[in-house]
């Protein structure tokens, strides 16, 4: 699989650089970086996109600003990609409106797109939720799914009921969940919940602080990562191998 990366700065340079480290070995993971200056409305996205934009099967969107994602749709109309992902780990680069306009074009284009909000809430599930997606978007969107997303873990315990591996079968896009559990090694399982959640959100977590929408007690984004790490590590906990 051909992934293009649209970049801006930090947020998306880190993931991008953990794709490159744990992805398959056949897939190719190409950044696009987009300019930091653009206008509040663009009219016409290929004055900032090159024309040699490299083909793709998958765009990802990691930029950080809602200028920036309007150059979605023409960037693939260059590069041919048939599916999208664009998180939303801050709502302000991706507002709720913008989502509904950038759907329309870009399905207008044969393109699928999933929001996924946070960038750890990805799931087959959240995939197979779109609406009137065509086999080759499903094909796509589901093999990244399969290795990047909500994390998917098991756990060993040593004699002591001590962790002595978290296993990632599944780790969020941006490492936290590597990091997590290299650092998890010898903590008490009694002790790992919340100890998980806390060390993702010191990786740092780059999700946004902002208040959201309150979801059984979460009002941040940032705060919903660690959450998620948690729930993931707490039912790897139920079932450890000793």
């Amino acid at each position: 699989m051909n992934i293009l990366i649209l970049n801006q700065g930090t947020y998306g340079q880190r993931i991008a650089d953990n794709l490159n480290l744990r992805a398959p070995d056949n897939w190719q993971v190409k950044i696009l970086k987009l300019p930091d200056a653009l206008p509040v409305i663009v009219d016409d996205p290929g004055e900032f996109l090159p024309a040699d934009i490299p083909s793709a099967d998958l765009l990802l969107y990691l930029a950080e600003n809602s200028q920036a994602a309007q150059l979605m749709p023409g960037a693939v109309q260059l590069s041919g990609a048939r599916a999208v992902i664009a998180p939303i780990d801050n709502n302000a680069w991706i507002p709720a409106g913008l989502r509904h306009q950038l759907r329309r074009e870009l399905n207008a284009l044969g393109a699928a797109v999933v929001f996924p909000e946070p960038f750890c809430t990805l799931t087959e599930e959240l995939i197979d939720a779109q609406p009137d997606l065509r086999p080759k978007q499903l094909e796509m969107l589901i093999a990244f799914t399969r290795n990047f997303g909500r994390p998917r873990l098991s756990v060993i315990l040593d004699d002591d009921e001590k962790i002595e591996e978290v296993i990632i079968e599944r780790g969020a896009a941006c490492g936290s969940s590597q990091y997590a559990a290299e650092r998890l090694r010898g903590i008490p399982a009694e002790e790992a919940v919340p100890q998980g959640g806390l060390i993702c959100l010191h990786y740092p977590c780059l999700a946004s602080m902002k208040p959201t929408r309150p979801k059984d007690g979460v009002e941040n984004l940032m705060h919903l990562s660690g959450v998620i790490f948690n729930e993931e590590l707490e039912k790897a906990l139920s079932k450890a191998v000793r």
